[in-house]
């Protein structure tokens, strides 16, 4: 009996959040809304800048890196602005150059961020602060700047990209994942600072997306764990989800693909089923395989070459131990021994 009551209950939530989306607040103009997008020259982020381009609307880019006309990465249309948005003087002043040149900003897309992909003791400090600032603080730092003008025209959209590793990250992601649950945090506080999400009495809607591994160079070398449950997302269809969400005034979260929904729930579980969960998906050592690019540093982590050269290290002490054993036995004396690349981690 239980069953039914809640498919109904259910059922009726969702048509009233549907309908209280449609009612309360924005829906996308690009007539009227200027969209801002952060991390805007690659990966999604230009993505999401062509996307929106494409619906005429007017876009700006914050990027520390500005793409050269006619280059890939390059979108006809928008409005460049090298900004490193993990420094909050240099937020504030391009802020003010967008109120004067451009106009007043009414959606802003926070979804630059950067990896390092190293054990947290191998990581330097400036690497951590470094992350935590161009992932999580340049989002403050954004919505500081751009929400008062917002609050003042009674219109306006957050859109802020965190990830499913914000739920639940694995071993050399601890900075990472790290400050992409502060973004969720971010998102849920400013919500409701912003009034009664339902009523959206603010003229101010906010939105959480959290996708899995996207098909781009910040994640290098990392083998998802299954192409069929968690596939590797393609950025261009990641943006056709956020167009669509804001162009019919979608709020609260949106996870994709569809084991981003499940993964909430692993940190509510018992820890044994839990460990099994990372251990069976793969998770708990998909970094291992990173090789890295990240935006500030353009190399391969220092952790994959520390690890490369202590195999080849391994592999060069074991090929001395092979040869002196050779030369034993060509004298009778000794056994070969055996050498299985299992020693190797």
């Amino acid at each position: 009996m239980t069953g039914p009551i809640f498919s109904l209950a259910y059922r009726l939530n969702k048509l009233y959040l549907d309908i209280s989306d449609l009612t309360f607040g924005i829906l996308f103009d690009p007539q009227r809304d200027i969209v801002l997008i952060t991390g805007g020259s690659s990966g999604l982020g230009k993505e999401l800048a062509s996307k929106f381009i494409s619906k005429k609307a007017r876009v700006v880019v914050f990027d520390i890196t500005v793409p050269e006309e006619g280059t890939d990465n390059f979108v006809e249309g928008v409005v460049y602005v090298k900004c490193d948005v993990s420094n909050r003087e240099q937020v504030l002043e391009q802020a003010e150059y967008v109120r004067n040149t451009v106009g007043t900003v009414t959606m802003l897309i926070n979804n630059a961020g950067i990896t390092m992909g190293k054990k947290l003791l191998d990581l330097s400090f400036d690497e951590i602060e470094k992350t935590l600032q161009v992932n999580l603080l340049s989002s403050f730092y954004t919505i500081k700047a751009f929400l008062p003008d917002m609050l003042a025209v009674h219109r306006g959209y957050i859109i802020t990209i965190a990830s499913t590793l914000g739920y639940l990250s694995p071993a050399r992601l601890s900075a990472y994942g790290a400050s992409k649950s502060g973004l969720i945090a971010l998102h849920e506080s400013l919500t409701y600072e912003l009034g009664p999400p339902a009523f959206n009495i603010s003229g101010v809607k906010t939105l959480l997306l959290c996708p899995g591994q996207l098909k781009t160079n910040m994640f290098q070398g990392v083998p998802t764990p299954s192409t069929i449950l968690a596939p590797e997302l393609e950025p261009k269809d990641v943006a056709r989800e956020v167009y669509k969400a804001v162009k019919y005034g979608k709020r609260g979260e949106i996870k994709i693909p569809l084991y981003g929904n499940i993964i909430p729930l692993i940190r509510s579980i018992p820890w044994p089923m839990a460990e099994a969960f990372r251990y069976l998906s793969g998770i708990a050592q998909s970094m291992k395989k990173f090789v890295g690019n990240t935006v500030e540093l353009g190399q391969r982590s220092a952790s994959s070459l520390s690890d490369a050269a202590s195999i080849i290290s391994e592999l060069v002490s074991k090929a001395g131990d092979v040869a002196d054993s050779v030369a034993n036995a060509v004298s009778g004396s000794v056994q070969l021994p055996k050498i299985s690349t299992g020693d190797i981690n």
